[in-house]
């Protein structure tokens, strides 16, 4: 097996109920597109992190995951950067917070998250299954534009999360902002996993790839079948890094989420088993410099 020198967790949550409000995580026994949420409605802090991921990983970066405050969550995550509780390493080590990219301007928004120094860049779920994208705003490309190139003037970088049917419009809104950093969330949503689905999602996805800015996610794969298919995650990892390169794909447990279906001991296997296909340089790539690179950690 190749050496890689360290690992990192380029996507997950934490959240605190008792500080922060969730309003998805407070709607006991509702059913979301990702599945039963129940088994992780409670707090998900450093020490049940540290406890998943025993020290396998060396930096980290949390996600934003819903909070009805946004900089509520931001201090929250900061303060957890800087605590004791950390231990000898400290996670996470950048933060992607929740912008609302629908406003006419992000700037007044963004600008107090940006007086935390762990604030990477940021997230604004475009789709998430095409029964929840009703409830969804639609997408305009000018608005979107014009948010993505101010993030980008801050020296910011955006995670996309979207699904299949919103695949061209965003794309072409993207060619618009190539001086944007792009990390595609969760495989692009891969909710057609059958032959066709996989070849149709391989065609997009290189339609992506041509965007030299843009990177893939090997994360969430769980959601999409609520169950983890050991074989189906090879297929689509591997054919994301064929499609972007071992220096444009970085790892994501998104825990706790997908805890729901695989532990993270097991995930980690399944990453050391990908990576060791690839030759050392690419791996290490994989495993964290892609991460630390996109992530400026």
């Amino acid at each position: 097996m190749n050496k890689i020198t360290s690992w990192i967790d380029a996507h997950h949550h934490l959240w605190d109920l008792d500080t922060v409000h969730y309003p998805w995580l407070a709607a006991k026994g509702e059913k979301r597109f990702f599945g039963q949420p129940d088994p992780i409605r409670k707090n998900y802090l450093l020490k049940d992190f540290a406890s998943d991921h025993q020290q396998q990983i060396s930096q980290s970066v949390h996600i934003q995951v819903g909070a009805a405050n946004s900089l509520a969550e931001t201090e929250l995550i900061h303060r957890l950067s800087q605590s004791a509780q950390s231990d000898v390493r400290h996670f996470p080590n950048a933060a992607v917070v929740a912008i609302d990219m629908r406003q006419p301007s992000i700037e007044q928004q963004l600008a107090p998250h940006l007086t935390y120094d762990i604030t990477r860049g940021a997230r604004d779920i475009i789709g998430k299954s095409p029964e929840e994208n009703k409830s969804l705003p639609e997408f305009i490309p000018d608005v979107w534009l014009n948010n993505w190139q101010y993030l980008a003037s801050k020296s910011l970088s955006f995670d996309l999360q979207l699904t299949s049917e919103q695949y061209e419009i965003v794309l072409k809104t993207l060619e618009r902002v190539p001086e944007l950093k792009v990390a595609i969330c969760h495989f692009a949503s891969p909710w057609d996993q059958s032959n066709s689905g996989f070849n149709y999602w391989q065609k997009q996805m290189r339609a992506f790839a041509k965007l030299p800015n843009c990177y893939m996610k090997i994360s969430g794969f769980s959601m999409f079948s609520h169950g983890f298919d050991c074989a189906s995650y090879k297929r689509y990892a591997h054919a994301a890094i064929e499609i972007f390169g071992p220096q444009r794909c970085m790892f994501g447990s998104n825990f706790p989420v997908d805890k729901l279906y695989i532990s993270y001991a097991d995930l980690f296997v399944q990453w050391q088993k990908i990576t060791s296909a690839y030759t050392i340089d690419e791996a290490n790539y994989l495993a964290a410099k892609t991460a630390s690179s996109f992530y400026q950690l």
